[in-house]
């Protein structure tokens, strides 16, 4: 019996699709001297061999890949869109604006200066940034209509372009953007350290990368047994043992005879009462110094608590722009913050680190006391394994909506084409969900398999569309492409560093992170942070990342209608 395997791919898209991504996934996650290309990469090269080849998937696959994908751009951006105005906000503003114009313009000037075509000038930009919305924007311009082909082309030979041009300038774009933002501070002669600890002093954080060192709290139960204390609220004993702005922690119960009391300022301790603490062993010593207990006690009815974690949204406004040490999750609730991220970026767990609308902290903590919590804080987002898939559906039916709208201007139908519509809803869908968290629920996981998954169908497609003319592509444009996009992926990171150094005074530690998030480039800030051995460029990175996911996609919109 023979096997034609060639035959049964040509008959079978869905095996083609998966085949490409695993195989992707196994070549993105290969590593040479610590450089990798990505699964994005990976899946791009595996899907430019079988489009070589003569493989094809139906249209409709991408145009889903590219929907889930663009929509969660929008819906990931809209917590950090009103975010980047506050403290650092109006430089991350202006260097995002900065960074997308510049590289705008410029390929725009070498379009020009070597008669590239649109849809050149579109791939150009979108590799050499490795800015996956760019590319999305620009073919979504072609196949939304919002771009007429020339007589004799065809939408599908534009968005073909787009994906040759891509593709011969994104390998360079990925490793070529490593190599400038590791050399960058050594030609410069930049402590990328010291850099990161004078911020880190200057802001109250730690300097240390954000390794997770996170003491368990452990729940145990003493007796009264000072007499001092007999008969005053607790509220007075912590004013006179240890000063007056002491918070209420470590106490998780009290118990006097059989009656079990939940501790408050107010309430009056007296000899004998059996009182239950639940924190670190440490700060068990520091608590039985404080209340004056002594002589550990086994009680069932104090010891047996749930202790757990919980994921929490900041939405209050009263926390919103405060450091972690005003906040108070410890000192306050008897809480132990693990984990925060903003825009899937862990920021570092330190005093000085300002918390922002949309953050999600991962608390744990005693059942109660994370109660308390979560009150103060936001909302809990609570582990469901379902997705609220109505909200989701919606608000890619209104984006879709909103990018058929066209306002005519004289003789031209102008509009923001489908890409623009599911960006803007996205935002907001984003945006309330971020400030109303029982809105639209989607747990993480669910977050990054629909937008990961939605980035990896659109790439196999572009791979597939572009695999039949990258060998022409490249034996008659490729070198001047590929020198283009040296050009386009190193100018404006230098460029931009300057101005983010001489015109906006920014810490170079803080400033190259930025960048990296200015390019969307995550494997960069990996590389940054590394360097700088802190987490510091991670919150340049999240100021600007979002920002310049919905410029850059609105730059290959209007790369292509120009």
């Amino acid at each position: 019996m023979t096997i034609d395997f060639a035959q049964i791919f040509h008959q079978d898209s869905v095996l083609v699709i998966f085949t490409i991504i695993a195989i992707g996934y196994l070549l993105g996650n290969i590593k040479i001297a610590r450089f990798e290309i990505g699964v994005t990469g990976g899946v791009l090269l595996c899907a430019l061999l079988f489009g070589h080849y003569g493989y094809k998937i139906d249209p409709i696959v991408q145009s889903i890949g590219f929907t889930l994908f663009i929509y969660s751009v929008g819906w990931q951006a809209g917590p950090q869109i009103l975010n980047v105005l506050r403290q650092d906000g109006p430089r991350y503003l202006v260097l995002t604006v900065f960074m997308a114009a510049g590289s705008f313009l410029l390929v725009l000037a070498l379009a020009g200066l070597v008669d590239l075509p649109n849809t050149f000038a579109a791939g150009l930009m979108a590799g050499s940034l490795t800015s996956t919305p760019t590319l999305v924007g620009a073919q979504n311009a072609v196949s939304s209509g919002l771009v007429t082909p020339p007589q004799g082309s065809s939408a599908d030979s534009l968005i073909e372009s787009i994906s040759v041009a891509y593709a011969i300038t994104y390998i360079f774009g990925t490793v070529g953007l490593l190599l400038v933002v590791k050399m960058l501070p050594n030609l410069l002669r930049v402590d990328l350290v010291a850099a990161a600890e004078a911020f880190a002093k200057e802001r109250g954080f730690s300097t240390k990368s954000n390794e997770k060192h996170v003491a368990r709290p452990i729940l145990r139960a003493y007796l009264v047994s000072n007499e001092a204390h007999q008969g005053k609220t607790i509220s007075e004993i912590l004013e006179a043992t240890a000063g007056p702005h002491v918070s209420l922690k470590s106490i998780y119960r009290i118990k006097r005879g059989n009656e079990i009391i939940t501790p408050q300022f107010e309430t009056v301790i007296e000899l004998g009462d059996k009182i239950a603490v639940f924190a670190t062993p440490e700060e068990h010593a520091k608590a039985r110094e404080l209340y004056g207990l002594s002589g550990e006690v086994l009680d069932r009815d104090l010891t047996d608590a749930v202790v757990d974690v919980a994921e929490v949204v900041v939405t209050n406004p009263e926390v919103v722009g405060k450091p972690l040490s005003e906040v108070g999750l410890y000192t306050k609730f008897g809480c132990y913050l693990t984990e925060m991220t903003r825009s899937q970026i862990a920021m570092p767990l330190s005093p000085g680190t300002v918390v922002q609308r949309g953050d999600v902290m991962v608390v744990a903590g005693e059942r109660n006391a994370l109660d308390r919590m979560v009150a103060a804080v936001g909302a809990e987002d609570r582990k469901a394994v379902e997705t609220d898939l109505l909200t989701f559906a919606a608000g890619i039916v209104f984006g879709l909506i909103i990018g058929q709208i066209t306002v005519k201007l004289g003789n031209v139908d102008v509009g923001m084409g489908t890409a623009g519509g599911l960006l803007i809803s996205g935002i907001c869908v984003g945006f309330l969900r971020a400030n109303r968290p029982t809105f639209g629920r989607m747990p993480a996981a669910a977050r990054f398999i629909l937008m990961e998954l939605g980035l990896l169908l659109f790439m196999v497609g572009v791979g597939l569309n572009a695999g039949g003319g990258i060998v022409e592509a490249v034996g008659s444009v490729g070198p001047v492409l590929f020198l283009c996009g040296v050009v386009v992926t190193c100018l404006p990171l230098l460029a931009g560093y300057g101005f983010g150094r001489l015109a906006l005074k920014m810490n170079p530690a803080l400033l190259l992170g930025a960048l990296t998030g200015a390019m969307t480039s995550t494997p960069a800030l990996g590389i940054v942070q590394q360097a700088a051995k802190s987490t510091v460029p991670a919150l340049g990175y999240a100021g600007t990342y979002a920002l310049a996911n919905v410029l850059l996609t609105l730059a290959g919109t209007l790369i292509m209608i120009m």
